[in-house]
């Protein structure tokens, strides 16, 4: 469908908006249908979508929320129903997104769009009455607005099924919805000014490489503007990498080593967590390995030490021809100008900017409210347009709309002028009650620095008596707090900052006054010299990490504030503990006594990781809620000195093999403990009796290897919620009475290889959701399995001895997700049919499975279906019935020859993969797979060709028919419009490539190397997006090649930036209109026997990397551009003469290895940026370079030039 609206071309590009979406509709009609199920997708998808979910009263106006959500909005959706019309709602929010020239997209809900243009049908009755009470004057512009929803080309419901209608619908919004692939800033604003500063920064084609030094103070922006600009260049970089919080992370034991491992993997698109790195240098040489081979573009973020650059980016030699780094820093001074060449300070945003951003987190729009603007505009003035102030005191103030309360606020920042950033970050946290405060600070002070989860930090509140999910929903809304990825508590670290000094703040000059230490030095020294008190509610020290920086910092910060003898000397010293750090001391562990911490009655966190304690635990004061113990040395672990009160004992990587059972300390430990976590105790053989931990929630026993058996307490759990044995590969049995756990959510059983059985009777886990049993090795499943009503997600990967399914899994009515790949299952029950609520079904490498059953048609939210069982033989036809099936993959299904013909009706399907099946034919009905974006076939031996109803797979944009038969293409392949890639390497039989391909506007990436293809149709050159172009052939491969020209047309391919026509075949002359390929990087003709190149190929300004070699005819190399950086004539022969080099001076790397005829390499003494230079077997220009290499030879790579002096003292 295409849009008829003005404004669809960038109405979705912009990112000022706070909704993409306006979704407008008659509720009686289809707020519990329709739009309902649209505004689910949408938000599955990704979309921010505004609704009137509130159903609020509604008066004679639209209301101002609701304008505002218009305003908000970058493009609206109108479900126009029978009776749209008879809601004058409706009527004035059509009309106000009309006035405002929003990207209209109409859905016709079973009405016709011709009468909803001409207000005829069933709203002719509606707008009727609209006049009737309203007057034709206040009708008109809602007349106008529905005139301009018919004539829009929409979404029409009737004859079309609905989930097809809703997929195809949020398919275009998220078409025209330009994501960035890192998240930005909320509210983005002020970037464009930033752009148009950097715009040598953005140009990608501007030569060199640039490393850009951004700083600025914290809460600048910095790191927003990185990340800006990293989404602008990222399409442009093949290899790229942002790293993050490069302070915090080097603060860490191997901190350097792990950030290059991390640079590393990112440059080399490793998906593992990255190799390990001996040491620093060894990560230096494998980054400037990589480096050196392409363009790469890096963000190091947060930089504060010199030596973080020297390790990641220590010269722009290290790098390729147009590489772009950016480092950002608040400490100018750390930025080399011996390696940073650009440097740019991130100042405050301009004040129309400043209120604007105050604006959207003050009131959700660009603008203030009228009756505010002067608090706003003052406020914005004393907050000094700081970003991170600004987004913290807007939302402090988003929901006050009383005057007072604003000028109550004003007057706050009034009084602390001149504004410091911490002074007004104090405002907000200042308004927070007692409760909120005290998470703020624990979080701070404590969580963060740990990467704490949400929900563990929940526990520990918890068990505190606070309530922790309302104060935390409270910190994030006040722009606090964020939860980011996985989870993870994350505060800017200005606010963490924050935090830190009001503890500090009680008391700078005794850390035992304080409430909370995380200072290991600090706390040393209290502890051991047992200064402890009862202020003191919580300490974090971990002995297994490197000491922070913190006391670094602090020092360098005393002697610049008090500059003495005794201020140098300490911070001199400090210094040197860091540069030469003493083995004797990294390896000591640190005993301390239990007496530290009688006085700390108040006590309630503790964290003493890797630390050995001497005496009774009696002295651990009663009212600690949280221990973390990682390390714990003891073998034996004493209920009888924990804490009553304890609610999270945390005791991972310990030594224990067993607890001590004490009956009246565990009755006591057990009253209040929410969470105990086991997890690598390797050495634990058994746990204790569980009976009467009431409300324990959390058990976690991962990799406990030395286990054979749980207790059978356990089984009685009543409140437990959550149970992981995961890789604990020695355990035998698991209770066969789990009646009593009523609550428990979640069962990890996943690795605990040598487990045989489940327990017979299930139902008493009548809340279970989640069940994973991978790697195990069960043999069956109880029959009291459909007990599991609420099972949603189901794992059963490489249960190798599983072979059969009961027929009452049927009855696990919830499930949404199960994954049996690698089981030994034959079959599956037809009662599958009543999962109606599965979304995904995994059966890969299930190599006894040959047959489905027919009611897997049942599956009627089925989304994913992957069968790559190689013994499988026929698709029943019922596949064709699931209706929402975006995903199937048939991967390596070998002995699969056939689909069926009802493969037409997986209406929404979105990918399908053939690759390595028997499949013989394309059944013609695959054209009406309308919503297919990606096809591979990569493999299927057996398809020769394919059938012309491709061409009607309209939103195809990847097609891979790699080593496949196919003789011919269809000549309807010209009709994929949105075709972005197609690769067709190894098709030995295909020999010619249709006309139409041409057509293929999109197209970017075309792959064909080793097939029988011999020339390129006259249209090729009709490709105006194409990039990459890969069509070598290998040597000796087929029938010798005839005499081969390029199309005339190829020149006009402005867009290739990669050719690749190696041993293609081409002889003669290349055409001189070569050079209006100006986007050509990489040019490989190796060879080919032509004779001779095009003065023009000087013009191909952007070429990077040209290979010649093997081109046996070639005599003259002509002038070349002056962007080449490696260029190979290796075993061309006949050459006999080059142009001078001397315009090339970026080259790095020269190959003329075996140009045996080669006099000379004039120009060669002047290429300061050479480091690799081949010349074995060049003996006749000889004494010609060995003139001019004096000049270039102390930069070279030494193994490249050994072997040419050696051949030259043999001469």
């Amino acid at each position: 469908m295409v849009l008829e609206d003005p404004e669809e071309d960038d109405a979705l590009s912009s990112s000022r908006y706070r909704y993409d979406v306006f979704l407008s509709f008659r509720g009686a009609d289809t707020r519990h249908g329709v739009t309902d199920r649209l505004y689910r997708e949408l938000v599955l998808s990704g979309v921010r979508a505004f609704r009137d979910d509130e159903g609020l009263e509604r008066g004679e106006e639209v209301s101002s929320g609701l304008k505002e959500g218009i305003d908000d909005s970058a493009a609206a959706v109108a479900v126009i129903s029978e009776n749209y019309a008879e809601s004058r709602w409706c009527l004035e929010e059509l009309a106000y997104i009309v006035e405002r020239r929003k990207l209209l997209l109409p859905v016709f809900y079973n009405v016709d769009p011709s009468d909803v243009r001409k207000q005829a049908g069933p709203f002719e009755r509606g707008f009727r009455e609209q006049e009737g009470k309203h007057g034709a004057e206040k009708v008109r512009p809602w007349r106008t607005a529905m005139e301009k929803a018919g004539g829009i080309s929409g979404w029409d419901s009737r004859g079309r099924d609905e989930a097809e209608l809703i997929q195809s619908l949020v398919k275009r919004i998220l078409t025209k919805l330009k994501n960035t692939p890192l998240g930005v800033a909320k509210y983005p604003v002020g970037l464009e000014r930033h752009f148009e500063e950097l715009k040598r920064i953005v140009d990608v084609n501007s030569k060199g490489v640039l490393i850009s030094g951004f700083y600025g103070m914290g809460g600048i922006g910095k790191t927003t503007l990185a990340k800006a600009l990293y989404n602008k260049l990222v399409v442009h970089f093949r290899r790229r990498s942002f790293v993050p919080k490069i302070r915090e992370a080097s603060r860490m034991e191997g901190g350097l080593e792990s950030l290059q491992a991390k640079l590393i993997s990112n440059l080399t698109s490793s998906k593992e967590s990255g190799q390990q790195i001996e040491n620093v240098g060894a990560g230096i040489d494998l980054i400037r390995s990589l480096a050196f081979e392409e363009p790469v573009l890096i963000v190091l973020d947060d930089v504060d030490d010199l030596r973080q650059i020297k390790a990641l980016a220590g010269s722009r030699d290290w790098f390729y021809e147009g590489t772009r780094i950016i480092v950002t820093t608040r400490d100018k001074e750390v930025l080399p100008e011996s390696i940073v060449n650009v440097f740019y300070e991130v100042k405050e945003l301009t004040s129309p900017e400043a209120l604007q951003l105050f604006s959207f987190h003050a009131f959700g729009r660009d603008k203030p409210n009228k009756s505010l603007k002067g608090e706003a505009e003052e406020i914005v003035a004393l907050t000094g347009g700081l970003p991170l102030a600004l987004e913290v005191f807007g939302s402090f103030l988003y929901d006050k709309r009383r005057k007072e309360e604003w000028q109550d606020a004003l007057q706050k920042l009034r009084w602390i002028r001149p504004p410091s950033l911490q002074d007004v970050l104090m405002i907000s946290f200042n308004a927070l009650d007692d409760q909120e405060k005290c998470v703020f600070l624990d979080i701070a002070c404590f969580f963060v620095q740990m990467k704490m989860t949400r929900e563990d930090a929940i526990y520990i509140l918890r068990g505190c008596g606070l309530n922790p999910e309302i104060t935390i929903k409270v910190l994030t809304a006040k722009s606090l707090l964020k939860i980011i990825e996985d989870g993870i508590l994350w505060m800017h670290d200005q606010i963490r900052d924050m935090g830190r000094e009001i503890v500090l703040r009680e008391n700078y000059d005794h850390p035992s006054m304080r409430s909370r230490l995380w200072d290991r030095n600090e706390i040393l020294t209290v502890l051991k010299n047992k200064k402890g008190t009862r202020n003191i509610q919580g300490i974090a020290l971990d002995m297994g990490k490197r000491e922070e920086i913190s006391t670094t910092a602090r020092l360098r910060h005393y002697f610049m504030m008090h500059r003495s003898f005794q201020s140098a000397f300490a911070y001199f010293r400090e210094m040197c503990k860091k540069c030469f750090p003493r083995k004797q001391d990294n390896d000591k562990v640190v005993t301390l006594q239990t007496t530290c911490f009688t006085q700390m009655v108040d006590l309630r966190l503790l964290q003493i990781n890797y630390v050995a304690l001497d005496g009774g635990f009696k002295h651990i004061p009663a009212e600690l809620k949280w221990l973390q113990w990682k390390g714990c040395p003891l073998k034996t672990f004493p209920f009888d000195g924990c804490p009553q009160d304890l609610a999270v004992l945390d005791l991972p990587e310990s030594k224990i093999t067993s607890m001590l059972e004490q009956r009246h300390s565990k009755k006591q430990l057990a009253k209040k403990l929410l969470v105990m976590d086991l997890r690598d105790c390797y050495d634990l053989t058994d746990i204790p009796d569980l009976s009467g931990f009431d409300i324990l929630e959390k058990l976690i026993l991962v990799r406990c290897k030395g286990l054979l058996k749980i207790h059978k307490s356990v089984g009685d759990l009543t409140k437990l919620k959550y149970l992981n044995l995961s890789d604990s590969s020695n355990l035998l049995e698991f209770p066969s009475d789990v009646s009593g756990l009523k609550c428990l959510e979640t069962l990890v059983l996943s690795g605990c290889s040598k487990l045989k059985e489940l327990p017979t009777d299930l139902s008493g886990m009548r809340s279970l959701k989640e069940l994973c049993i991978d790697y195990t090795a069960i043999k069956q499943l109880p029959q009291s399995i459909f007990r599991l009503a609420k099972l949603e997600n189901f794992s059963l990967k490489d249960c190798s001895a599983l072979e059969q399914l009961p027929d009452c899994i049927g009855e696990l009515r919830s499930l949404k997700n199960i994954a049996l790949d690698g089981s030994a299952i034959k079959g599956l029950p037809d009662s599958i049919e009543s999962w109606t609520e599965l979304e995904k079904l995994s059966l890969g490498f299930c190599k006894s499975l040959t047959t489905l059953p027919d009611t897997i048609g049942n599956l009627r939210s089925l989304t994913h279906l992957f069968l790559g069982c190689s013994s499988l033989t026929q698709l029943t036809a019922s596949v064709g019935h699931l209706s929402r099936l975006k995903c199937l993959s048939l991967n390596l299904c070998k002995h699969l020859s056939q689909l069926p013909d009802t493969i037409g009706g997986l209406s929404s399907l979105v990918s399908l993969d053939l690759e390595g099946t028997a499949i013989e034919e394309v059944p013609s009905q695959v054209g009406a797979l309308n919503m297919l974006e990606k096809l591979e076939m990569r493999s299927c031996r057996s398809i020769k060709t394919l059938p012309e109803s491709m061409g009607n797979m309209l939103s195809l944009t990847d097609l891979f028919l790699d080593n496949t038969m196919i003789t011919t293409l269809p000549e309807s392949i010209g009709m994929l419009e949105r075709l972005h890639t197609l690769r067709l390497s190894e098709c030995t039989q295909l020999r010619q490539l249709p006309a139409s391909l041409g057509k293929l506007k999109s197209l970017v990436c075309f792959v064909m190397p080793d097939t029988g293809v011999t020339e390129l149709p006259l249209e090729f050159g009709m490709l105006t997006s194409l990039t990459s172009l890969i069509m070598r052939k290998e040597l000796n491969r087929g029938q010798p090649l005839k005499h081969i020209v390029l199309p005339e047309s190829f020149a006009n391919l402005c867009s290739l930036k990669e050719m690749d026509a190696h041993a293609w075949g081409f002889s003669g002359s290349i055409s001189d209109n070569f050079e209006r390929l100006s986007s050509l990087e990489e040019l490989n003709l190796g060879r080919n026997n032509f004779s001779s190149l095009p003065s023009s190929l000087r013009g191909l300004v952007l070429l990077k990397k040209l290979d010649l070699s093997h081109c046996n005819k070639l005599i003259y190399l002509p002038p070349l551009p002056s962007s080449l950086i490696e260029l190979n004539m290796a075993n061309c022969t006949a050459l006999e003469r080059i142009y001078d080099l001397t315009d090339v001076e970026g080259l790095k790397e020269l190959n003329f290895t075996s140009c045996s005829n080669l006099v000379d390499i004039p120009g060669l003494q002047v290429l300061k940026s050479l480091r690799s230079l081949f010349l074995g077997g060049c003996k006749a220009c000889l004494p010609a370079v060995r003139r001019r290499i004096g000049k270039v030879k102390r930069q070279l790579i030494a193994p490249t030039l050994r072997d040419y002096f050696t051949e030259a003292k043999d001469n």
